[in-house]
C-alpha cells in the first residue's frame, strides 16, 4: 500500500459537533480561523447543516435539488466563494429513523440529484433553464428573472464508504468525502481505486480532491464508543477487507443486545488503531499518519454518547491542540 498523496498539507479543517448551536458555531469558526484551519466543516446530524454552515460563514471572512441549490448558492455568495457543498445517501436505516423514506436506486438517484443541484446553478447564473432526469424534474428553479454570472458555483462533493458509491462521486462530484470508519488500506486499495474509475476519461485524479474525517476523541472510550455506532452492515465491507469480519459481527451483536460496554471493548482491542480516530494526545501523529492518504483532513470530535456540553469541551480541546500544531506535525503555514 502506497499513499498516493507527497506534497505536505495545509493545517486541518475541524469540523463542528453535531449538537452546536449557531452562537456558538461562531465562537468556534472564529477560533478554526484564527488557528489557521483550512475549512470548518458542518454535518447533518442534528441540527439544520445550512444556518449553522450560515453561523459559521458569518463569524469569519429531504430537500429538493432546488431547495438544495437555493441554499447552497446563497451560502456561497455570502461567503465570497468559499461555501462546500457536501452530500450523502446515509444508509437505509437511518433514512427510515430519521427521515421516513425508503433507499431506493440510491446511486442513480444521487446521479440525477447532483446533476440536477448543477442545472439550477446553471440556472441561478444565467436567469433561466430547467432539468428534466430519471428522478427530478424541475422547469423553473429560478423564479425571479435576471441572472448572477459572477457568483462562484460551489464545488459538491459526495460522500462514500462502499466503492459503488465512490465510483458514483468520481463520476458526479468534484470531491469524494471519505468517512472516518475507514482503515489506510481500504482507502488506498478500494475507495480511491473506485473513485477514479468513476472519472472522464482526461480528467486527472489530481483535480478531484478526498476529504477524509479524522475523529479526535478524549480518550480511546470514547473513540471506541463512537466507532460502535458505525460498526452496523452497511458499513461491514472495512472490517472485512482488514480480516476483522468476525468481530464485527460480535460488535454488531452486542450492540442489537444493549451490551455497548462488550462492543466498544471488542473494537478497542481488535480494530480500533486501523481506523481514521485518534486520541487528542497523539493528534500530531495521527495528522501525519492521515494526511498522507488525502488532499484535505477535517478534525471532529465523538458525538455518540457525549452530550452537548461534552462535545463543546472537547471541540475546544481540540482547537487548543490544533493552534500548537506546528507544520512538522501537518500545521502547514499559519
Amino acid at each position: 500500500m502506497q499513499p498516493l498523496r507527497r506534497e505536505p498539507m495545509s493545517r486541518p479543517g475541524v469540523t463542528l459537533p453535531g449538537t452546536v448551536r449557531p452562537a456558538e458555531a461562531k465562537e468556534l469558526a472564529r477560533r478554526a480561523e484564527r488557528a489557521g484551519c483550512d475549512a470548518v466543516w458542518v454535518l447533518d446530524v442534528r441540527r439544520d447543516p445550512y444556518l449553522i454552515a450560515a453561523a459559521a460563514l458569518d463569524a469569519t471572512i429531504s430537500r429538493s435539488p432546488t431547495v438544495t441549490a437555493t441554499t447552497a448558492w446563497d451560502l456561497s455568495v455570502w461567503s465570497g466563494g468559499r461555501f462546500v457543498l457536501g452530500l450523502g445517501s446515509q444508509v437505509g436505516p437511518t433514512l427510515a429513523a430519521r427521515f421516513g423514506v425508503v433507499a431506493d436506486h440510491v446511486g442513480p438517484r444521487m446521479l440525477d440529484y447532483v446533476a440536477a443541484v448543477r442545472a439550477c446553478f446553471r440556472a441561478f447564473a444565467q436567469g433561466s433553464g430547467g432539468y428534466e432526469g430519471a428522478f427530478y424534474n424541475i422547469s423553473r428553479p429560478a423564479l425571479q428573472p435576471g441572472g448572477e454570472p459572477d457568483v462562484v458555483p460551489p464545488p459538491i462533493y459526495v460522500a462514500a464508504v462502499n466503492p459503488f458509491m465512490a465510483t458514483i462521486a468520481g463520476r458526479c462530484a468534484d470531491g469524494l468525502a471519505a468517512h472516518s470508519f475507514i482503515t489506510e488500506r481500504y482507502l488506498e486499495e478500494v475507495l480511491r481505486p473506485a473513485f477514479e474509475r468513476g472519472l472522464d476519461t482526461g480528467v486527472a485524479a489530481s483535480t478531484r480532491p478526498i476529504l477524509l474525517q479524522l475523529v479526535v476523541a478524549p480518550d480511546r472510550a470514547s473513540a471506541a464508543r463512537q466507532m460502535s455506532f458505525y460498526t452496523v452492515p452497511g458499513y461491514r465491507r472495512v472490517l472485512d477487507h482488514a480480516g476483522h469480519g468476525g468481530a464485527a459481527d460480535r460488535v454488531i451483536e452486542a450492540a442489537r443486545d444493549g451490551r455497548r460496554a462488550q462492543a466498544r471493548q471488542i473494537i478497542e482491542e481488535t480494530f480500533l488503531d486501523l481506523l481514521s480516530v485518534t486520541t487528542i494526545d497523539q493528534l500530531p501523529q495521527a495528522v501525519r499518519r492521515w494526511s498522507r492518504h488525502c488532499d484535505r483532513l477535517s478534525l471532529g470530535v465523538p458525538w455518540f454518547g457525549l452530550d452537548h456540553v461534552e462535545q463543546l469541551r472537547a471541540a475546544h480541546a481540540l482547537l487548543d491542540a490544533v493552534e500548537s500544531l506546528s507544520p512538522q506535525d501537518g500545521g502547514g503555514s499559519v
